[in-house]
C-alpha cells in the first residue's frame, strides 16, 4: 500500500520522540537511602569527649594553641559546643533547607506534553489509517512572578541565618548559666560540707557542756537544728551541682560522663565586672535597633510584603501556549492554542485580604520586639546594679564576719573565750562566705540577663567566637 512507507517514517519519528521525552524525564539525581539506627547513634553520643583528636582536627582553624587545653573557660567550652551541640546542628541543616528551596523559587516550570494516536479500522484508498498528535503546554512564568518567589526565598534563607545566630546565642546562655552554676555549686557545697563539721564539732561541744551541767538542753537542741540546716543545705547543694553538670554537658553537646576530670574554669567568678556606662549604653542603642530578633521580625515583615505582592499579581490571567503537531491520516498540520485563567468569580480577593492582614500582624509583632527589648535592657541593668549592691554588703558581713573569727580565735588563745565561741564564729563565717557565693551567682544571672538584653558578651573572648560563628556555615 502507498502509505506504508510514510506511516514507517512517522513512526520511526514518534519512537525519536517517545526516546528524546524518556532521556528529559529522566533526572541526573538519584535516591539514596539514609536509615538512622538509634542504637547507633546513641552509642556515638556516649562515645563524644572533649579530647577527642577529630574535634581538634576541626577545632584547628579557630585555635590559637594546642587542643584540649588544660583549663576548660566559656571560650573554650563554646569553642567544642559549636562543633559538638546537636541543636546547632539541626539548624545548620534547616539553613540548608532554606538554600535549598532558593533553587526551587528560581526554577522554571516544566511544560507537559501530550501524545495522541488513533488508527481507522476501515481501509481508505489514498490515505493512511493512522492519526499521530504531539501537544505540548507551557506556563508563560513571568519574570516578576519568577523574581517574588526568589525574594520571598531569600528572605526564608535570611530568616535561617538569624535562627542560626540567634540558637548560637542560645547556647551560650545555657553554657554559661551552667558553667556559673557548676563553679559556684561546688564551693557552696564545699562550705556545707564545713558548716557540717563545724557543726557536728559545736553539737559534741554543747554535750559535754549539757553533761557538765553547764549548759541547757534548749542549746543542745538549738545546735542539732543548726547541724540538720548545714546536712539539709550540703544536699541540696550536692543536686544542685549535678543538674548544672548535666545542663553544662547537654549545653556542650556531649554526655554528662564527658566532663569527669575536664578543669572547668572561670576567672573572678565570684566578682562578675561592672560594665562601663558608655559601652553599655552604645551596646544598648544598637540593640534597639538590630537585636537578631528584631531582625528575624523585619525579615518576616518584608516575607509578608513579598507575599501581599505574590497575591496582587495572581488576580491577573496566568497564560500559557501550546504548539503541537498533528499527522492526521495522511495530512500534516501545525497547531497553536493560547489559554488563559478568567477572573470571573474569584478576583483572589481572599488570599489578598489574609496576606494584608498577615502584613499587619508582622508589622505589630514588630513594635511588640522592639518593646520587650527596650524593657529588658532597662530592667537587666537595674536587676544588675541592684545584684551588685547586695554583693557589696554580702562581702562586706564575710569580711566582718572573718574579723570575728579571727578575734575570737586569738581571744581563745589568750583564754578570753571558750571552745563553743570559737566554733560559733566559725559557723558565722561559714554562713557568711555562703553568702556572698549566693550574692556573687544573682550577680553573675543580673550580668547575664543584661547581656541577653544586647547580645552581646560583656567580659571575656567569646565576643570573637560569636562574631566568627554568626555567619553560619562558617563556624568549625
Amino acid at each position: 500500500m502507498r502509505y506504508l512507507p510514510l506511516h514507517r517514517r512517522w513512526l520511526d519519528r514518534c519512537r525519536a520522540i517517545l526516546a528524546a521525552a524518556f532521556v528529559a524525564l529522566t533526572g541526573c539525581a538519584h535516591y539514596q537511602a539514609r536509615p538512622i539506627d538509634p542504637a547507633a547513634t546513641a552509642a556515638q553520643w556516649q562515645a563524644r569527649r572533649l579530647d577527642d583528636p577529630a574535634l581538634a582536627a576541626r577545632l584547628a582553624p579557630a585555635l590559637r594553641e594546642a587542643w584540649p587545653p588544660a583549663r576548660y573557660g566559656r571560650g573554650e567550652l563554646l569553642l567544642a559546643a559549636l562543633v559538638l551541640n546537636p541543636d546547632l546542628a539541626e539548624a545548620r541543616a534547616h539553613l540548608a533547607e532554606a538554600d535549598a528551596a532558593v533553587r526551587t523559587a528560581k526554577a522554571l516550570p516544566n511544560p507537559s506534553v501530550n501524545l495522541a494516536l488513533e488508527r481507522y479500522t476501515q481501509d481508505q484508498a489514498g490515505s493512511s489509517p493512522w492519526l499521530w498528535g504531539v501537544s505540548t503546554n507551557w506556563l508563560i512564568d513571568t519574570a516578576v512572578r519568577r523574581r517574588l518567589r526568589a525574594d520571598l526565598a531569600d528572605a526564608g534563607v535570611r530568616a535561617a541565618r538569624l535562627d542560626y545566630a540567634e540558637k548560637v546565642w542560645d547556647v551560650r546562655r545555657n553554657l554559661r548559666a551552667a558553667l556559673a552554676d557548676v563553679l559556684l555549686g561546688d564551693r557552696q557545697h564545699a562550705l556545707a560540707d564545713d558548716a557540717v563539721t563545724k557543726a557536728t564539732a559545736l553539737q559534741a561541744a554543747q554535750e559535754h557542756r549539757r553533761a557538765l551541767g553547764e549548759a541547757m538542753p534548749a542549746d543542745v537542741l538549738q545546735v542539732a537544728l543548726v547541724l540538720a540546716q548545714a546536712r539539709d543545705a550540703s544536699a541540696a547543694a550536692a543536686q544542685r551541682v549535678a543538674d548544672a553538670r548535666a545542663r553544662l554537658a547537654r549545653a556542650v553537646g556531649v554526655p554528662v560522663h564527658a566532663l569527669d576530670g575536664v578543669a572547668l574554669a572561670w576567672d573572678d567568678l565570684e566578682s562578675p565586672p561592672d560594665p562601663p556606662a558608655a559601652r553599655l549604653g552604645e551596646l544598648a542603642a544598637q540593640a534597639r535597633l538590630s537585636r537578631p530578633d528584631l531582625e528575624r521580625a523585619l525579615v518576616d515583615y518584608a516575607s509578608r510584603e513579598t507575599e501581599l505582592r505574590q497575591q496582587v499579581r495572581m488576580q491577573y490571567p496566568q497564560i500559557s501556549i501550546g504548539p503541537g503537531y498533528t499527522y492526521d491520516h495522511g495530512v500534516r498540520k501545525l497547531q497553536f492554542s493560547l489559554g488563559a485563567t478568567l477572573p470571573l468569580f474569584d478576583q483572589n480577593q481572599g488570599p489578598i485580604a489574609e496576606a494584608e492582614a498577615r502584613r499587619e500582624v508582622a508589622g505589630r509583632h514588630i513594635e511588640t520586639v522592639q518593646a520587650s527589648i527596650d524593657s529588658e535592657i532597662d530592667g537587666a541593668a537595674a536587676r544588675l546594679a541592684a545584684a551588685r549592691q547586695a554583693l557589696d554588703a554580702a562581702a562586706h558581713g564575710h569580711a566582718a564576719a572573718a574579723r570575728l573569727q579571727q578575734q575570737t580565735a586569738t581571744g581563745y588563745a589568750h583564754g578570753e573565750d571558750d571552745r563553743i565561741a570559737v566554733l560559733n564564729a566559725q559557723l558565722a563565717a561559714v554562713t557568711a562566705a555562703q553568702a556572698q557565693l549566693t550574692a556573687a551567682g544573682q550577680a553573675q544571672q543580673a550580668l547575664g540577663a543584661l547581656e541577653d538584653a544586647v547580645r552581646t558578651p560583656l567580659e571575656g573572648n567569646e565576643a570573637e567566637l560569636l562574631r566568627a560563628a554568626g555567619h553560619a556555615g562558617d563556624s568549625p
